[in-house]
């Protein structure tokens, strides 16, 4: 948890009470977290076409937190969605006066007046509509249909212009066209209330859509039977031709029966015996084989038992080896520290593999660690905060990329449990940003948001990434 004040920026007591103006920042966080989580159901009922109920859930969120800039932003999208381009507008200039850089809603606003055609259009549509909102205050409704089938040409998503239209056509009885129009209504927001009171009434007044019967339309599928009747047999009559083929057929099946009788026995034998001499031939071989596969497997496992001994013995050296350099590095690390050099010290510890050290070692490891390890971070985080707020405005490249050096080092040595961590990770990510390193401003930017969800910095965060991913 951050220890400034979200709402002053002042320091935070030990128990996270503002010193300035008193505020208690987990009462804060707890409205801040309901205002996030009523802007995550407002932009989830948003995607499903329920415009109306995510108006309501953002103006709930807005009223726990006005300074909530995506839900703000994400209402002025909503009303600019149904064609209320004014009160988007609005929403976004107090977006904007909230939090003048890096505001997604200056985008919006610049898109929207730098497109004079667009700006035009606009102003066009909402004098058309406030002129037919007079015709039918005059009583001129067939005037205000015309008035407003313009208003509709020039703004396609003017949900109020439709319904509007869609009550002139219920006047007039035209409830097939009124019908038809507030569809149109409920295919850009769902749940419109004016749109779904409009269509109850119509369908009320109509006795074909009153039944609310389905017609059932029943294919049947015809299947024909088909009797198969035997066919009486025709005496056949054998042709001569035929009867000289099959007399050549049956001389040929009388020379094979004495080929197969008096031949084949002779060469049946010789096969025989051949193939007896190549069994005998075969299994002398495979006795050859048995024997020189056992000697092979005797050398075999005495050869792996020499290799087992050497790798065991390798191994030994290497343990000893890395429980050396270990300690060489822990020794190097302890005279640094006696020195005074707590720089040199800190990294000397950071590349000692401590689980190479024997356990009175590992002790001694783990008390200069927590002596060194914070005041090398804490420190580091410290310079890096100074030359990132000298390098931003105007950018100086050489203080930003010394501050990226800094804050890399705090990193190393910083816990995820310390006061800073989540500056520490905005700031960097920042450094990055204004550098032009997108790829490691993305990662930093996420990285905080998912381990720190409860950070202060997490919505500028969520800003700068989207800024950055666009």
């Amino acid at each position: 948890m951050s220890r400034l004040c979200l709402k002053c920026g002042s320091e935070l007591n030990d128990e996270y009470t503002c010193t300035n103006c008193g505020l208690k920042i987990d009462i804060y966080e707890k409205i801040q977290n309901t205002s996030k989580l009523l802007y995550n159901q407002g932009l989830q009922v948003a995607k499903l076409r329920d415009l109306t109920g995510a108006i309501s859930l953002l103006k709930r969120s807005l009223k726990l937190d006005k300074n909530n800039i995506d839900a703000r932003n994400l209402l002025g999208l909503i009303y600019f969605e149904i064609g209320e381009v004014v009160s988007a507008l609005q929403q976004w200039v107090i977006s904007k006066n909230i939090q003048k850089d890096n505001n997604i809603a200056d985008y919006y606003i610049e898109k929207i007046h730098h497109n004079q055609h667009k700006l035009d259009t606009i102003n066009s549509a909402v004098k058309k509509y406030n002129q037919a909102l007079k015709y039918i205050e005059q009583k001129s409704e067939d005037l205000a249909v015309i008035q407003l089938k313009k208003v509709i040409s020039l703004n396609p998503n003017f949900v109020k212009a439709y319904c509007l239209l869609a009550l002139c056509y219920i006047h007039d009885n035209n409830l097939t066209k009124a019908k038809k129009i507030l569809l149109k209504v409920l295919s850009i927001d769902k749940s419109n209330y004016v749109a779904l009171k409009y269509y109850e009434e119509i369908t009320s007044q109509d006795p074909e859509e009153s039944k609310e019967k389905e017609k059932i339309y029943a294919i049947d599928k015809k299947q024909e039977n088909y009797l198969i009747k035997a066919k009486p047999k025709k005496e056949s009559r054998i042709n001569p031709s035929v009867l000289q083929f099959g007399y050549v057929i049956f001389g040929v099946v009388i020379g094979l029966l004495v080929a197969v009788f008096l031949i084949v026995p002779g060469k049946v034998k010789s096969k025989t015996k051949e193939a007896d001499n190549l069994r005998k031939e075969i299994l002398t071989k495979e006795n050859e084989y048995d024997t020189l596969l056992d000697s092979l497997n005797s050398d075999k496992e005495k050869l792996q038992l020499d290799l087992d001994e050497k790798n065991e013995l390798a191994k030994q050296y290497e343990e000893k080896a890395a429980n050396f350099e270990a300690l060489e590095n822990l020794q190097s690390a302890v005279a640094f520290y006696l020195d005074n050099d707590k720089e040199a010290a800190a990294n000397k510890l950071y590349v000692v593999k401590s689980e190479n050290l024997t356990s009175n070692s590992k002790q001694l490891y783990n008390k200069l660690r927590q002596e060194i390890y914070p005041v090398m971070a804490k420190n580091a985080f410290t310079e890096g905060s100074r030359l990132y707020s000298r390098g931003k405005s105007p950018v100086v490249e050489k203080n930003l990329n010394q501050a990226v050096a800094y804050f890399k080092t705090a990193t190393k040595f910083a816990s995820s449990d310390d006061y800073f961590a989540d500056d520490l990770l905005y700031y960097e990510a920042r450094c990055h940003q204004l550098l032009g390193n997108n790829k490691e401003a993305i990662d930093l930017f996420q990285k905080l948001i998912d381990q720190y969800p409860k950070s202060s910095f997490k919505t500028w965060s969520n800003n700068y990434l989207s800024q950055l991913k666009n």
